[in-house]
């Protein structure tokens, strides 16, 4: 805070920091004025003293505002005018004159600068204050820390060795630095955040804030400063002084101008959003086993399969071994038919486990021929027992799509039990699974039936939860469906057939990494 703020005196007094700076400036200087003048006046000396008055005047900057400093330089002017009128007395008119043209282009220059210093200052002054004001109204926790002495350590350690390694294994060494690190200020936010009483509490409970999972992140944020990075955004949690967590989006912006030291650190608290985030994929989760309970009979079905296969084969196995003369290349054929049939169950056993595991989503590049192909594998039995009619149009070539492969399963088998259930009263039943590019390079995966379709009025209710056309319908498969291709990135969007029935389309973006 400027005196100015500090004594309440508003800008444009001529005495405006009085208070502030006390009474010795203002009586040194203007007894230096009197000093100067009285030895202009009477001294036989011949010298232009005047030109002292540059000093009086650039003295009035400091306890005086622009208009004040005008005026003392319009004084200074008047004394040397008066002293160059006394002084014809003792001296010749054209060497005397020749000193006052030059103490008052002095005093001149004096005053120019001295107003281009206040007025750059008052600049300086305004900007401040408003991005003071910022600093305390904006909505986000927001630190302002001095990095000078880390980044010192970071010079002297970098001549010993990989900087970023020792970071990375040396727990003390991110310990050290983050004690090394100067809260220079916090605003209101940053407060209400951890629960301080005001910012001041804030700063003095910094260290009561860390948690291992703070420090994990502070490391990832020491490494970006190590690197010259000019910024840092990142997730971590941190602890209230009462001890409550927090998950926060934490990001960073350091000095890189080489004068600034100090740099922000802001946190938004986004503990709800994580909440929020943890209730969907439960919901996702309840929505798999229930779309799996409504399968119950098809999946009996493929593993029921195979393993008649592996008995059939065995007894035969069997017999080909009784024989007295055992036919050991009938029995061997056997034999591979068994362990062919075993890992046939043994992928739908697979496959079940992964649709029923409860774990946090897994982004990896995806083939999505492939997730067609699984679900295909798994629903088969399901869409013949239903008579409709699957075609499969899957173009080569696709990219992979960034996601997780069970969460893409668990769409494309709601849209298919959904078109299933919408054919059910139809006599004509046709199920047509596509694959393609959209036009921005996007891998497009569409699912098209042809049972009764809905209304012109219905279609923009579709993926609006709690929303149902079927009998005892809970209305939350599309609505999930629709969280899970957004959470990956996608869109997803539905159609009236020109004939019968709907399409959903589904958008995924191609995975970057593995371009």
């Amino acid at each position: 805070m400027t005196a100015t703020a500090a004594s309440g005196v508003r800008p444009g007094t001529a005495l405006r920091a009085w208070v502030g700076h006390g009474r010795l400036l203002p009586l040194l200087t203007a007894a230096l004025a009197l000093a100067i003048f009285l030895f202009d006046t009477f001294s036989p000396m011949k010298i232009a003293v005047a030109v002292l008055y540059a000093i009086v005047i650039l003295m009035s900057v400091g306890f005086l505002d622009r208009r004040g400093v005008l005026l003392v330089a319009l004084g200074c002017g008047g004394l040397t005018v008066v002293g160059f009128l006394v002084g014809l007395r003792h001296t010749g008119f054209e060497p005397h004159l020749l000193r006052g043209i030059v103490s008052l282009s002095a005093i001149a220059i004096a005053t120019l600068l001295a107003q281009r210093s206040q007025a750059a200052t008052e600049v300086l002054r305004d900007s401040e204050r408003r991005w003071r004001g910022i600093f305390q109204s904006v909505g986000v926790a927001i630190w302002e820390e001095d990095f000078t002495r880390v980044q010192g350590l970071f010079q002297d350690l970098a001549r010993q060795g990989d900087l970023r390694r020792r970071l990375e294994d040396d727990n003390r060494l991110v310990e050290r630095c983050i004690a090394l690190m100067r809260t220079v200020g916090a605003n209101d936010a940053a407060a209400r955040l951890v629960g301080a009483a005001d910012a001041a509490d804030a700063i003095a409970g910094r260290p009561r804030i860390f948690l291992p999972e703070t420090v994990r992140t502070w490391r990832d944020l020491l490494i970006a400063l190590a690197e010259g990075r000019p910024s840092f955004a990142g997730e971590t949690v941190l602890q209230t002084i009462g001890g409550e967590r927090r998950s926060v989006l934490l990001t960073a912006t350091f000095p890189a101008d080489g004068v600034r030291s100090t740099g922000l650190i802001s946190a938004v608290d986004i503990t709800e959003r994580q909440a929020l985030a943890e209730a969907r994929a439960e919901l996702a989760h309840v929505s798999r086993i229930v779309t799996l309970g409504e399968l119950t009979a098809s999946i009996a079905h493929e593993v029921k399969q195979p393993l008649a296969a592996i008995m059939t084969d065995a007894q035969a196995c069997q017999r080909w071994l009784d024989r007295p003369a055992p036919a050991l290349d009938e029995a061997r054929a056997c034999a591979g038919r068994i362990a062919g049939q075993a890992n046939r169950a043994d992928h739908v056993v697979q496959r079940l486990r992964d649709l029923t595991r409860k774990a946090e989503p897994e982004r990896v590049a995806v083939d999505a021929n492939a997730v067609v192909d699984d679900v295909v594998e798994l629903m088969r039995r399901e869409i013949a027992d239903h008579g409709v009619a699957l075609r499969t149009r899957l173009a080569p070539g696709l990219p992979p799509v960034a996601g997780d492969r069970i969460q893409l399963q668990q769409v494309l088998i709601n849209l298919i039990v959904n078109a299933i259930q919408a054919m059910a009263a139809v006599p004509r039943r046709e199920l047509t699974l596509e694959t393609g590019s959209g036009p921005a390079g996007e891998t497009v995966i569409e699912v098209a039936d042809s049972g009764v379709g809905l209304t012109p009025e219905e279609m923009p209710r579709l993926f609006t939860p709690f929303r149902t056309t079927k009998p005892g319908g809970m209305g939350l498969g599309l609505s999930i469906c629709r969280s899970i291709v957004e959470a990956h990135g996608g869109r997803i969007r539905a159609s009236r057939n020109a004939d019968a029935g709907l399409t959903l389309h589904i958008a995924l973006p191609a995975d970057r990494g593995a371009a």
